[in-house]
């Protein structure tokens, strides 16, 4: 993978533009919704618990007599926020080490990818769970434990990129120029790997956003009185059989949320290839 075909390929994408406005009109609600309702995301109203979708609440309200619209797209913000974090934080820490290992080789990689495969023997929920356990449930400590191990992908594709494009010519005459290491990692080979690392990153959003609300559905995510899409199927869950609604529409976000990400990340991966 070399790299983008550009703006123009961009453009003409269409996964990448269905998933773009999708996207963009989830953010778009998600920021300005909660923003600009009469109904508070926190509200209770004894008398109005429980209601059908309507004109005036139009995802109806929940037990408690909040307004599941409102809920939903606060929960939605609360979800790309730590999916956008913790994509950028893995990234960050898979990039480095991946293309220190790959370029660096010999003993350094052996040691490096050897403490990759440890961490991938043992499943990532489990690091997540035990760490949610211990610290104080919130966005900061889900990021955390969504960290700890989610980077190793991001570094394997890294150092498989960069193993690859440290025998390309460009790369061997920044040596004979007499730059340096650091240089010719960060400034020559890591942005000719750009493709494949964009491409991984824009996985790693979704894979977050699941993680997060497979942690906030048990009981050990996002803390009340914040609320992700997570946090509110669970709680819609008591109710489901009488008041379906109540966990279909966060349920029916969730899944728009990671289509659209996944849909700009399969036309990426078609414009890198």
């Amino acid at each position: 993978m070399q790299g983008f075909k550009g703006r123009q390929g961009y453009l003409k994408n269409k996964w990448i533009v269905a998933g773009s406005i999708l996207l963009g009109i989830m953010v778009l609600l998600a920021v300005f919704v909660p923003l600009v309702s009469e109904w508070s995301y926190t509200e209770q109203n004894a008398a109005a618990r429980n209601l059908l979708p309507s004109a005036e609440h139009w995802f109806g309200t929940d037990k408690f007599g909040r307004d599941i619209f409102v809920r939903v797209w606060y929960g939605t913000r609360i979800s790309l926020e730590v999916g956008i974090m913790s994509a950028f934080l893995n990234g960050m820490i898979g990039i480095c080490y991946g293309g220190i290992a790959g370029y660096t080789g010999g003993k350094t990689d052996l040691l490096f990818m050897r403490l990759v495969d440890i961490l991938d023997a043992i499943p990532s929920l489990l690091y997540v769970i035990l760490i949610m356990l211990v610290l104080e449930p919130g966005i900061k400590s889900v990021v955390f434990s969504i960290c700890v191990s989610g980077w190793t992908d991001t570094a394997r594709i890294v150092r498989g990129e960069i193993l690859r494009l440290k025998k390309q010519e460009f790369c061997l005459a920044a040596k004979l120029a007499g730059a340096r290491p650091f240089h010719i990692l960060f400034r020559h080979l890591l942005p000719n790997a750009s493709g494949a690392i964009i491409v991984n990153l824009t996985f790693l959003i979704p894979k977050a956003i699941f993680t997060e609300s497979f942690l906030s559905f048990i009981g050990v995510g996002i803390a009340a009185p914040a609320a992700s899409l997570g946090t509110l199927i669970r709680e819609a869950e008591s109710q489901m059989q009488i008041y379906s609604y109540q966990m279909l529409c966060p349920m029916l976000a969730l899944c728009a949320l990671v289509l659209a990400i996944h849909l700009i990340g399969f036309g990426m991966e078609q414009e890198g290839a």
